[in-house]
Protein backbone atom coordinates (compact mmCIF):
# COMPACT_ATOMS: atom_id res chain seq x y z
CA UNK A 1 0.00 0.00 0.00
CA UNK A 2 1.54 3.28 -0.95
CA UNK A 3 1.96 5.98 1.72
CA UNK A 4 1.33 9.97 0.86
CA UNK A 5 2.19 12.74 3.25
CA UNK A 6 -0.53 15.54 3.93
CA UNK A 7 0.11 18.71 5.97
CA UNK A 8 2.30 17.10 8.11
CA UNK A 9 0.99 13.36 8.22
CA UNK A 10 1.91 10.24 6.48
CA UNK A 11 -0.93 8.23 5.39
CA UNK A 12 -2.16 5.68 3.55
CA UNK A 13 -3.11 6.67 0.44
CA UNK A 14 -6.64 5.04 0.56
CA UNK A 15 -7.16 6.63 3.62
CA UNK A 16 -6.61 10.33 2.60
CA UNK A 17 -9.12 13.10 3.67
CA UNK A 18 -9.39 16.40 1.60
CA UNK A 19 -12.26 18.71 3.27
CA UNK A 20 -14.89 19.46 0.32
CA UNK A 21 -14.25 23.28 1.23
CA UNK A 22 -10.30 23.08 -0.02
CA UNK A 23 -10.61 25.63 -2.51
CA UNK A 24 -8.10 23.29 -4.72
CA UNK A 25 -11.54 21.15 -5.03
CA UNK A 26 -14.06 24.04 -5.22
CA UNK A 27 -12.05 26.34 -7.50
CA UNK A 28 -8.74 25.38 -8.51
CA UNK A 29 -6.79 27.49 -6.44
CA UNK A 30 -3.39 25.83 -6.05
CA UNK A 31 0.04 24.65 -8.18
CA UNK A 32 1.22 21.40 -8.53
CA UNK A 33 5.22 20.10 -9.62
CA UNK A 34 6.21 16.95 -10.91
CA UNK A 35 9.69 16.27 -10.40
CA UNK A 36 11.15 13.16 -11.79
CA UNK A 37 14.00 10.91 -9.08
CA UNK A 38 16.11 8.44 -10.83
CA UNK A 39 17.71 5.74 -9.13
CA UNK A 40 16.02 7.10 -5.43
CA UNK A 41 17.75 10.34 -5.73
CA UNK A 42 15.03 13.30 -7.18
CA UNK A 43 16.59 15.65 -9.76
CA UNK A 44 17.07 19.01 -9.62
CA UNK A 45 15.67 19.08 -6.22
CA UNK A 46 16.24 22.77 -5.24
CA UNK A 47 14.80 24.30 -8.71
CA UNK A 48 12.01 21.97 -7.95
CA UNK A 49 11.44 23.32 -4.62
CA UNK A 50 11.98 26.67 -5.29
CA UNK A 51 8.94 26.90 -8.27
CA UNK A 52 6.82 25.20 -5.36
CA UNK A 53 7.44 28.24 -3.24
CA UNK A 54 7.25 31.12 -6.07
CA UNK A 55 4.01 29.69 -7.66
CA UNK A 56 2.31 29.00 -4.46
CA UNK A 57 3.41 32.65 -3.51
CA UNK A 58 2.35 34.17 -6.80
CA UNK A 59 -1.26 31.92 -7.33
CA UNK A 60 -2.58 31.31 -3.39
CA UNK A 61 -0.53 34.34 -2.01
CA UNK A 62 0.46 31.68 0.28
CA UNK A 63 3.46 29.42 0.59
CA UNK A 64 3.26 25.99 2.36
CA UNK A 65 4.54 25.84 6.16
CA UNK A 66 7.73 23.32 4.97
CA UNK A 67 11.56 24.04 4.80
CA UNK A 68 13.53 22.49 2.29
CA UNK A 69 15.53 20.61 4.74
CA UNK A 70 12.05 18.78 5.74
CA UNK A 71 11.03 18.73 1.95
CA UNK A 72 14.27 16.50 0.91
CA UNK A 73 13.27 14.68 4.12
CA UNK A 74 9.45 14.14 3.34
CA UNK A 75 10.71 13.08 -0.31
CA UNK A 76 13.62 10.58 0.79
CA UNK A 77 10.94 8.49 3.02
CA UNK A 78 8.20 8.44 0.09
CA UNK A 79 11.15 7.36 -2.21
CA UNK A 80 12.03 4.46 0.04
CA UNK A 81 8.24 3.27 0.58
CA UNK A 82 6.28 3.49 -2.53
CA UNK A 83 9.52 3.49 -5.21
CA UNK A 84 12.10 1.20 -3.46
CA UNK A 85 13.97 -0.29 -6.33
CA UNK A 86 12.17 1.65 -8.86
CA UNK A 87 14.94 3.29 -11.64
CA UNK A 88 12.34 5.93 -11.95
CA UNK A 89 9.98 7.65 -9.80
CA UNK A 90 7.57 10.78 -10.41
CA UNK A 91 7.53 12.38 -6.94
CA UNK A 92 3.95 15.29 -7.42
CA UNK A 93 3.54 17.90 -5.28
CA UNK A 94 0.04 19.84 -4.62
CA UNK A 95 -0.55 23.07 -2.59
CA UNK A 96 -3.77 24.26 -2.47
CA UNK A 97 -5.27 27.34 -0.27
CA UNK A 98 -6.86 24.81 1.80
CA UNK A 99 -10.46 25.56 3.40
CA UNK A 100 -12.17 28.49 2.69
CA UNK A 101 -15.50 29.13 3.88
CA UNK A 102 -16.77 31.07 0.76
CA UNK A 103 -15.52 31.05 -2.89
CA UNK A 104 -12.18 32.96 -3.32
CA UNK A 105 -12.44 33.58 0.13
CA UNK A 106 -7.95 34.66 1.15
CA UNK A 107 -6.71 31.82 1.87
CA UNK A 108 -5.31 31.13 5.37
CA UNK A 109 -3.67 28.13 6.00
CA UNK A 110 -2.38 25.81 3.06
CA UNK A 111 -2.67 22.31 2.08
CA UNK A 112 0.26 20.23 1.03
CA UNK A 113 0.14 16.79 -0.25
CA UNK A 114 3.22 14.90 -1.44
CA UNK A 115 3.32 11.83 -3.42
CA UNK A 116 5.55 9.49 -5.14
CA UNK A 117 5.08 6.47 -7.68
CA UNK A 118 7.14 4.58 -9.87
CA UNK A 119 7.58 5.87 -13.71
CA UNK A 120 9.10 4.45 -17.06
CA UNK A 121 12.03 5.76 -17.99
CA UNK A 122 12.74 9.29 -20.55
CA UNK A 123 12.93 8.17 -24.07
CA UNK A 124 13.41 10.22 -27.29
CA UNK A 125 11.11 8.66 -29.60
CA UNK A 126 9.93 11.25 -31.34
CA UNK A 127 5.99 12.37 -30.77
CA UNK A 128 3.62 13.62 -32.91
CA UNK A 129 2.27 16.80 -32.56
CA UNK A 130 -0.93 19.22 -33.95
CA UNK A 131 -1.11 23.04 -33.69
CA UNK A 132 -4.21 23.88 -31.32
CA UNK A 133 -5.25 27.28 -32.36
CA UNK A 134 -8.45 27.37 -29.89
CA UNK A 135 -7.83 27.62 -26.19
CA UNK A 136 -4.37 30.19 -26.95
CA UNK A 137 -2.16 31.34 -23.56
CA UNK A 138 -2.32 34.42 -22.20
CA UNK A 139 1.09 36.64 -23.17
CA UNK A 140 1.99 38.42 -20.22
CA UNK A 141 0.24 37.06 -17.58
CA UNK A 142 2.52 36.14 -15.07
CA UNK A 143 -0.16 33.24 -13.91
CA UNK A 144 0.99 31.39 -16.93
CA UNK A 145 4.64 30.89 -15.54
CA UNK A 146 3.21 29.24 -12.54
CA UNK A 147 2.30 25.60 -12.75
CA UNK A 148 -1.61 26.14 -12.20
CA UNK A 149 -4.10 23.12 -11.30
CA UNK A 150 -6.56 23.87 -13.55
CA UNK A 151 -5.14 22.20 -16.57
CA UNK A 152 -8.23 22.81 -18.72
CA UNK A 153 -6.94 23.98 -21.68
CA UNK A 154 -4.46 21.76 -22.03
CA UNK A 155 -6.52 18.53 -21.81
CA UNK A 156 -8.90 19.83 -24.02
CA UNK A 157 -6.43 20.94 -26.16
CA UNK A 158 -4.39 17.36 -26.14
CA UNK A 159 -7.91 15.90 -27.02
CA UNK A 160 -8.74 17.97 -30.05
CA UNK A 161 -4.54 16.71 -30.97
CA UNK A 162 -5.83 13.36 -30.68
CA UNK A 163 -9.09 13.56 -32.97
CA UNK A 164 -6.49 15.35 -35.50
CA UNK A 165 -4.29 11.95 -35.00
CA UNK A 166 -1.61 13.59 -33.25
CA UNK A 167 0.22 12.37 -29.89
CA UNK A 168 0.34 15.91 -28.41
CA UNK A 169 -1.18 19.43 -28.54
CA UNK A 170 1.21 22.69 -29.39
CA UNK A 171 -0.15 25.64 -28.07
CA UNK A 172 -0.21 29.36 -29.56
CA UNK A 173 -0.92 32.54 -27.27
CA UNK A 174 -3.36 35.56 -27.27
CA UNK A 175 -0.64 36.96 -30.19
CA UNK A 176 -1.24 33.82 -32.51
CA UNK A 177 2.69 32.87 -31.86
CA UNK A 178 3.85 30.02 -30.73
CA UNK A 179 3.69 29.31 -26.71
CA UNK A 180 4.57 25.73 -25.68
CA UNK A 181 3.18 22.38 -25.69
CA UNK A 182 0.23 20.66 -23.80
CA UNK A 183 2.50 19.58 -20.25
CA UNK A 184 5.68 21.03 -21.69
CA UNK A 185 7.78 23.58 -22.81
CA UNK A 186 8.72 24.21 -26.78
CA UNK A 187 12.17 24.49 -28.39
CA UNK A 188 12.96 24.54 -32.67
CA UNK A 189 16.62 24.37 -34.03
CA UNK A 190 17.82 26.60 -36.40
CA UNK A 191 21.29 26.11 -37.96
CA UNK A 192 22.14 24.78 -35.04
CA UNK A 193 21.19 27.26 -32.11
CA UNK A 194 17.88 26.26 -29.81
CA UNK A 195 15.29 29.07 -29.62
CA UNK A 196 12.15 28.73 -27.00
CA UNK A 197 9.35 31.27 -26.58
CA UNK A 198 9.92 33.96 -23.62
CA UNK A 199 8.04 33.11 -20.72
CA UNK A 200 6.35 36.56 -21.62
CA UNK A 201 4.75 34.80 -24.17
CA UNK A 202 2.51 32.63 -21.87
CA UNK A 203 4.88 29.66 -21.42
CA UNK A 204 5.12 27.53 -18.52
CA UNK A 205 8.64 28.65 -16.23
CA UNK A 206 9.64 24.73 -16.98
CA UNK A 207 12.51 23.33 -14.54
CA UNK A 208 14.08 21.34 -17.73
CA UNK A 209 13.83 24.33 -19.63
CA UNK A 210 15.76 26.78 -17.33
CA UNK A 211 18.29 24.38 -17.35
CA UNK A 212 18.50 23.66 -20.82
CA UNK A 213 18.77 27.79 -20.91
CA UNK A 214 21.58 27.86 -18.18
CA UNK A 215 23.68 24.86 -19.50
CA UNK A 216 23.25 25.48 -23.80
CA UNK A 217 23.55 28.07 -26.47
CA UNK A 218 19.56 28.94 -26.44
CA UNK A 219 18.14 31.76 -27.50
CA UNK A 220 14.49 33.50 -25.98
CA UNK A 221 12.67 34.61 -28.84
CA UNK A 222 8.83 34.68 -30.30
CA UNK A 223 8.37 31.48 -32.89
CA UNK A 224 5.54 32.17 -35.39
CA UNK A 225 3.08 29.04 -36.95
CA UNK A 226 5.37 29.69 -39.51
CA UNK A 227 8.99 29.74 -38.10
CA UNK A 228 7.87 26.83 -36.41
CA UNK A 229 6.86 24.55 -39.86
CA UNK A 230 10.14 25.88 -41.30
CA UNK A 231 12.08 24.90 -38.29
CA UNK A 232 15.00 22.63 -38.78
CA UNK A 233 14.14 20.80 -35.88
CA UNK A 234 11.84 20.98 -33.24
CA UNK A 235 11.47 19.42 -29.65
CA UNK A 236 9.15 19.80 -26.56
CA UNK A 237 10.88 19.21 -22.74
CA UNK A 238 9.61 18.56 -19.75
CA UNK A 239 10.87 16.65 -16.45
CA UNK A 240 10.12 13.33 -17.72
CA UNK A 241 10.79 13.35 -21.54
CA UNK A 242 13.75 14.80 -21.58
CA UNK A 243 14.66 17.11 -24.93
CA UNK A 244 11.98 14.85 -27.31
CA UNK A 245 12.00 15.36 -31.28
CA UNK A 246 8.63 16.24 -32.49
CA UNK A 247 6.59 15.39 -35.65
CA UNK A 248 4.30 17.81 -36.82
CA UNK A 249 0.95 16.54 -37.78
CA UNK A 250 -0.23 18.56 -41.22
Amino acid sequence: MSVIYINGEFVNDTSTLISHKDCGFTTGIGIFDSMLAKDGKPVHVIEHYERIMYDSETVISLKPDLSFKDFCGVVARLLSHNADGASYARIRTTVTGGTVETPLAKAQTSTILIDVTPCTEPDNTPITCAIITDYPRISGCILENCKKLDYSRSYTARREAENFGAEEAILINTDGNISCGATSNLFIEENGILITPPLSDGVLAGVTRRKIIEERDVREESISIERLKNANKIYLTNSFIGLKPVILNS
